[in-house]
């Protein structure tokens, strides 16, 4: 009469049903939220059979906390979802020793089949390309896009609110859908980082459907589903994702129409940066990233281990809080910034492994004009002058430091041994994370350290953050109405020699101010096994997995 089905029921959040010979339930593969394939009822299709070479296996410098695009998440987090997510636009790509790096150049992304720019490139027409699809095979549409958008802008749990002003966008609104292929784009006015922004993974297609379906009264967004499930629209999809070790495995996304040069990924967790070192010259690894400064000189005498780098804009710098007195006193921050031994914490340090800062301009970014500014070198002469001239008498102060950066504590020495000769005696005070990171942000400290990476690689978008009234932060708490001026100004001006002219001003007013002693800018760097090609940096400077090849 019949043929009974299998059947079982669980919970929404439930994965890892499974059914072998002998048809009795298999408790043992049963989980919650840790098998993250797109949906729990919709199976991924396979990746294509032409994959047979093995999956790379990657180490990030931490592990993956979530995978919601609109949240702020960890280092390794980012490298995921890039690889699970792809936004509208991205760049030209030239060879430079060995690196694809993005040029300014946008085009459409391999999810886009063409895309219009209006006269002032304020507005753009995006038509979706026919073959894109999400991993559980559902085509992309121009309403996936505008979703994005619209949940990027107007939900309240996102980041992304703070990004919008760079591009004059004020409204969800201004994000519309054509047809079923076809959505648009639209700035108040031309920006010079309306492009660079939609190279942004955080403007990749989210499933609308699968949205809508997990979205709840009190998550009408689906935050809380999407921090750990992904339907994805980039090259991979997530296929398996063990909490307890933190190793996630990524197959290639078959609906995914652009190349992807591997046939997979194994993204391994090792907190540990030795260890990452001595499996990447095993072989154990093929690419790791995060490798601390020191450990790079014994993986570039390694003749089966290339080590790839490039200048970035992140910076480094230690801020001098005016709240506290006598750092209220301007001569006394010149002294300080005088009394810095910029090269030696470059050569003892980074160990040649980074560039001069400067300003919140750093030395690697467009418009910088460090020698017109007039940038400060060390020089104890110059800096006992500033000290003297400030009628302030020699004084002690805090500085804190982060306990898990030891770079940050190294340089912090090479700083207390030359601020001493001029009279000022600065008393190191190493804290536990948690505890610095709440006294930094409650402004506790008169003197700290701060790192910093901006996507986009914008000077003005750097010097809004890190330099404006009121930002959050802005930990030395100046203000200079005059740099915000000339930033805002900046922000939205699209001609190259004004920007050139604003940038100058901006950083002029800086380096007079002396609210922070500009230290480095990190060399962006990923070591790989010697037969690893296809390295790539744009914009963001989060590793692209996709592009990454064995020879041969």
């Amino acid at each position: 009469m019949w043929a009974k089905d299998w059947i079982i029921a669980t919970r929404s959040d439930i994965t890892g049903i499974k059914k072998d010979f002998s048809s009795v339930p298999r408790l043992e593969a049963l989980g919650r939220g840790d098998f993250t394939n797109p949906t729990a009822t919709t199976p991924v299709a396979a990746a294509p059979a032409e994959c047979t070479s093995e999956p790379l296996r990657v180490s990030d410098e931490s592990d993956t906390d979530i995978l919601e695009l609109h949240l702020f998440r960890s280092t390794g987090a980012y490298t995921t979802t890039r690889a699970l997510s792809w936004p509208p636009l991205d760049q030209t790509y030239v060879e430079n020793d060995g690196i694809l790096e993005g040029t300014w150049e946008t085009v459409p992304s391999a999810l886009i089949e063409s895309v219009e720019w209006s006269d002032d490139r304020s507005s753009a027409t995006f038509v979706v390309h026919g073959d894109a699809k999400f991993a559980d095979g559902k085509p992309i549409t121009a309403h996936d896009f505008v979703y994005t958008f619209k949940r990027a802008i107007d939900s309240a749990g996102s980041y992304i609110p703070l990004l919008l002003p760079f591009v004059d966008i004020d409204s969800s609104d201004l994000i519309e859908v054509v047809d079923d292929r076809t959505f648009t784009v639209s700035a108040n006015r031309p920006t010079a980082l309306l492009e660079r922004f939609l190279t942004f993974q955080v403007f990749a297609p989210i499933d609308k459907e699968l949205a809508e379906a997990n979205s709840t009264e009190e998550d009408p967004w689906a935050f809380d589903y999407f921090v750990d499930h992904n339907n994805s629209s980039g090259p991979y999809t997530l296929t398996n994702w063990d909490r307890a070790t933190g190793e996630l495995v990524l197959d290639v996304n078959p609906g995914f129409p652009g190349e992807v040069n591997n046939c997979g990924v194994i993204i391994k967790n090792i907190p540990d940066a030795e260890q990452r070192v001595q499996l990447l010259q095993n072989g154990e690894l093929d690419v790791i990233m995060g490798v601390p400064p020191r450990l790079l000189s014994t993986l570039e005498d390694d003749p089966n281990v290339t080590v790839y780098r490039a200048p970035s804009s992140s910076i480094n710098y230690m801020y001098m809080n005016r709240a506290f007195a006598p750092l209220d006193n301007k001569l006394v921050r010149q002294a300080i910034s005088w009394a810095v031994p910029y090269d030696a914490i470059l050569s003892n340090v980074l160990y040649g492994y980074a560039q001069p800062a400067g300003t919140l301009v750093t030395s690697p970014m467009e418009t910088y004009q460090g020698d017109a500014a007039g940038v400060y070198s060390f020089d104890l002469d110059k800096a006992r002058e500033a000290f003297e001239a400030s009628g302030v008498e020699p004084f002690s102060i805090e500085l804190g430091v982060q306990q898990s950066q030891t770079q940050d504590q190294q340089a912090a020495v090479l700083i207390q041994d030359n601020l001493r000769q001029i009279g000022i005696d600065l008393e190191i005070n190493i804290l536990p994370d948690g505890d610095f990171q709440s006294r930094r942000n409650n402004r506790e400290m008169p003197m700290s350290f701060h790192d910093w990476y901006s996507w986009g690689d914008d000077p003005f978008y750097q010097m809004t953050f890190l330099g404006g009234c009121g930002s959050f932060v802005n930990f030395a708490d100046g203000c200079n109405e005059r740099l915000d001026e000339v930033v805002s100004e900046g922000k939205f001006e699209t001609d190259p020699a004004r920007r050139e002219e604003l940038s100058l001003e901006a950083q002029q007013i800086m380096v007079d101010e002396a609210s922070r002693a500009y230290l480095w800018a990190k060399d962006w760097i990923i070591a790989t096994r010697s037969d690893i090609t296809g390295i790539k940096k744009d914009f963001s400077s989060v590793p692209r997995l996709e592009a990454l090849g064995r020879m041969g």
